[in-house]
């Protein structure tokens, strides 16, 4: 959606927000002059505010899992290199972990594209710049795409190694969004990176089916070069949120309203819902009521139902997550925490016609080549070291280079100008 505020209202349909704000709205002054980052990211070619994000709060969504009772049981420590995870991998394939006698265990797998070919980034490589697949990243102020880089051939060479030898679930492409509840449900998976909050809770679902079942949080192991970073981390914008129509006629009690969200009343109702029936306060801070956090249904869904927490323009508090987290989840994000090693996301850049018109005609087919050729890499049906000087030349023959130059001007346009 953010992408149709910018272009709409560039072309008049949505009202410049920015005077509105600064006479109107103390509340949205205080937060953009306090998050200059988030300012610039949502601003349009013109350095204007067009809509009000969605903004979330904390920093890590996914990390990475691993089967501390199968490591127990053969006797090895959480790996922490690329060498020691292949050799983790290849003992969960190799010493029946699971106990049934069969050659059955998936050491590595995942329900996610993104997080399928996360292994890449054991050799310096990035999966991608954002929370979102395939996205483009900043190298020291130079933007470019992941996979278009030396150390992305690397590592899907070594991956479609690891998914030859059988360390990589041989479906992962294709078990879906339901591979997580098969291969741990069925004491078969090893090893995976996927969601702190949703992954943790199997150790309470299968604790009582499987004995000793412990799925527990690892730090990203080191790559190759001695590094350890985790590049996945939540979104600091959402491209959605609200705006106002040219033919709004109280564009200033809009403005307020919008505003209201951001007041410490506000953010409040946005996150925790209605006091007394969602929540209650405690010590001065609200408080999820017991039978919220105890109810069959999710709490964000409980909270969709009376209105809160919908992704519209207001500012999210971690808190109201961190209280219906489980232990471990809030286990494996504090020592993400104290690692200090997430890397800076690729926060999007905002176009201006003739960069949209560029974008559009060349970037959905490069994308498309990108993700299959990954796919036909891993899988084996090519060899990415013979076929790397072909896919760059058909990189730079779908217009890569006429993309990356124009994506890099918006992004100096937009940054760098503010810096």
């Amino acid at each position: 959606m953010k992408e149709d505020f910018i272009r709409y209202g560039l072309e008049g349909a949505f009202i410049p927000l920015d005077e509105l704000i600064e006479e109107n709205a103390p509340n949205l002054k205080a937060f953009f002059d306090s998050h200059k980052e988030i300012r610039n990211a949502i601003s349009g070619p013109d350095g204007k505010l067009y809509f009000i994000p969605y903004v979330p709060d904390g920093k890590f969504s996914r990390g990475w899992f691993i089967r501390q009772d199968w490591l127990d049981k053969l006797g090895l420590k959480q790996p922490e290199t690329p060498e020691e995870v292949y050799e983790v991998l290849k003992a969960f394939r190799d010493k029946d972990p699971n106990g049934n006698g069969l050659k059955d265990e998936v050491p590595y797998f995942a329900r996610e594209e993104i997080d399928a070919v996360r292994l890449i980034n054991l050799w310096d490589a990035r999966v991608s710049g954002s929370e979102r697949y395939g996205d483009f990243a900043v190298y020291d102020g130079q933007l470019r795409h992941p996979w278009a880089e030396e150390n992305y051939k690397t590592g899907i060479s070594n991956v479609a190694k690891w998914y030859k030898e059988g360390l990589i679930d041989k479906e992962i492409f294709t078990r879906g969004a339901r591979s997580r509840e098969y291969l741990l449900g069925n004491n078969l998976g090893g090893m995976t990176h996927d969601w702190f909050a949703s992954t943790s809770t199997y150790n309470d679902a299968l604790s009582p089916k499987i004995e000793g079942f412990a799925l527990k949080p690892m730090l990203p192991p080191k790559t190759v070069s001695g590094q350890r970073f985790e590049d996945s981390r939540r979104l600091r914008v959402q491209p959605v949120g609200w705006a106002i129509s040219a033919t709004n006629e109280h564009p200033v009690e809009t403005i307020k309203y919008f505003d209201f969200w951001f007041s410490q009343q506000g953010r409040i109702l946005s996150n925790f819902g209605v006091e007394g029936l969602t929540y209650e306060m405690v010590d001065g801070k609200p408080q999820f009521k017991k039978e919220i956090l105890d109810n069959k249904d999710p709490v964000n869904a409980q909270l969709w139902a009376v209105g809160a927490a919908i992704p519209r323009g207001y500012w999210m508090d971690y808190e109201y997550e961190r209280q219906w987290t489980n232990k471990i989840a809030l286990e494996g994000i504090d020592l993400y925490e104290k690692c200090n090693c997430l890397k800076d996301e690729f926060m999007g850049v905002s176009l201006n016609a003739e960069e949209k018109a560029t974008f559009d005609r060349y970037w959905p087919s490069i994308l498309t080549y990108m993700t299959e050729m990954q796919q036909t890499w891993i899988l084996g049906a090519q060899d990415v070291d013979t076929g790397w000087d072909a896919y760059k030349k058909r990189l730079t023959a779908l217009g890569y280079d006429e993309v990356i130059k124009m994506m890099q001007s918006a992004y100096d346009r937009q940054y760098k100008a503010a810096q």
